[in-house]
């Protein structure tokens, strides 16, 4: 039987801490935030997904500007549906984890969509933002990172800018995907990019956006 997600909550000294970061600079990485049997469940189903050959090429934009370019990312991904207790199980983290930043923020965090994402060898995302300001679509994305184990000479960091960086800039930090760690960051604020990868490199991302119901629209879209 899968644990409540009771048992899979943070404890009250790691949500201060994520928020603060978020309305301080407008990211956080706390390192072993995914507890570790949910970490491994996870790792388990996107292995069998990925050697199932369950994971598609992974594009850009949004809606009529979606499109695949290899130039700028080069990943693959499958969206989650809700069908397996691990996935079901990270949803309920992830609600306990909601409430609290709403709790904490009030950011009014509503729905969240979540997808499975492999780096292949020479696997990587170009910088970028995960929303359009004001588009509300994606308010505050997270990152987990479901691999082994990792260091910096296998590539895959997760180079952050704070907000308004330029081009130029050099990043505020360089992550290393160590499993367990979780990145939460402002999707419309925080430009983020995945350096190239050296090995297969597994996680998820998850983006929570806002109730957008009103005249003749009603959430959840799903």
């Amino acid at each position: 039987m899968s644990p409540p997600p009771e048992a899979l909550c943070v404890g009250d000294n790691r949500i201060g801490a994520i928020a603060d970061d978020l309305a301080t600079k407008g990211w956080s990485w706390q390192p072993g935030l995914l507890p570790d049997a949910l970490t491994s469940a996870l790792r388990a189903e996107l292995i069998v997904r990925d050697a199932a050959s369950d994971l598609g090429p992974a594009g850009i934009g949004r809606e009529d500007d979606f499109h695949v370019d290899r130039s700028v990312r080069r990943t693959r991904i499958t969206w989650f549906d809700g069908s397996t207790p691990a996935q079901q199980d990270f949803r309920g983290w992830t609600e306990t984890l909601r409430n609290a930043l709403n709790r904490e923020l009030m950011l009014g965090l509503f729905e969240m969509e979540v997808c499975f994402a492999v780096y292949p060898p020479g696997g990587f995302y170009d910088r970028h933002l995960d929303s359009f300001a004001g588009a509300r679509n994606r308010v505050v994305s997270l990152v987990a990172y479901l691999n082994e184990d990792w260091d910096d000479a296998r590539g895959g960091a997760l180079a952050v800018w704070n907000e308004g960086a330029g081009k130029d800039d050099a990043p505020a930090a360089r992550i290393i995907p160590q499993p367990g760690g979780v990145v939460l960051m402002l999707s419309e604020a925080i430009p983020h990019e995945v350096e190239v990868t050296q090995e297969t490199r597994y996680g998820l991302a998850g983006w929570w956006r806002v109730n957008q119901s009103g005249v003749g629209r009603i959430d959840p879209l799903s």
